[in-house]
């Protein structure tokens, strides 16, 4: 059974940043750090699940558990900051976490958390052999669309054709890339749902696992 912790992480204006560490009984050598929604927290379905399909893989688990949907002092702020905050957070958290030399690591984010992933993912050397998987990514933003398009590591990018952020032109342009694969979920919305369909939803859920499990295993 794993442990259950809290590593001490100072992020922006030298603030704790809320985490999670789920640790493997003895020493793993691989890890998943994952950055989930504004809204969308890692106790919900998708992270809850992958939270466990890592953990069975033998991975030890990351959950950066940021809060700012509940500040009022993060909503203020311009966008400019509100993202330098989030920066400020999951590079810290990265930097602490990755103090234990890991051979491999994955990094999962979820909608916000895929504006920190691409900041990860091009900024930080450490990371440049790890895998990454972009769950309902902001396609809207510039800034992450060219990450996108600079990233070399394995990655695997889920959406939905009922998500306001589904962009069909570039998810086409990003199949030229050798890295990137991508997994397009018929009707499923910014949740990876199937609005009014729970049956269908749960399944879309089944198997988007294992799509992920598969990915993770045939890059390790």
């Amino acid at each position: 059974m794993s442990s259950i912790s809290t590593l001490k992480i100072n992020g922006y204006r030298d603030e704790p940043v809320p985490n999670t560490l789920f640790q493997q009984p003895g020493s793993s050598t691989r890890i998943a750090i994952i950055l989930p929604g504004i809204g969308y927290t890692c106790q919900m379905p998708l992270l809850y699940y992958l939270t466990r399909l890592f953990l069975g893989l033998g991975a030890d688990v990351l959950c950066v558990e940021y809060q700012y949907s509940r500040r009022t002092d993060f909503q203020d702020l311009s966008e400019d900051e509100q993202k330098r905050w989030l920066l400020s957070d999951v590079t810290a958290a990265c930097q602490i976490a990755l103090a234990r030399p890991y051979r491999l690591v994955t990094l999962v984010g979820k909608s916000l958390g895929t504006l920190a992933l691409g900041h990860l993912l091009t900024k930080e050397p450490q990371l440049a052999h790890s895998q990454a998987i972009w769950l309902t990514p902001l396609l809207k933003d510039e800034v992450l669309r060219a990450q996108l398009r600079e990233t070399s590591q394995h990655s695997l990018l889920v959406i939905g054709t009922s998500d306001k952020q589904y962009d069909p032109s570039f998810l086409e342009e990003l199949k030229a890339q050798s890295n990137v694969r991508t997994a397009i979920l018929e009707r499923a919305d910014h949740s990876l749902e199937i609005k009014g369909q729970l049956s269908n939803s749960i399944k879309l859920m089944g198997d988007l696992m294992h799509e992920i499990e598969l990915f993770v295993v045939r890059n390790t």
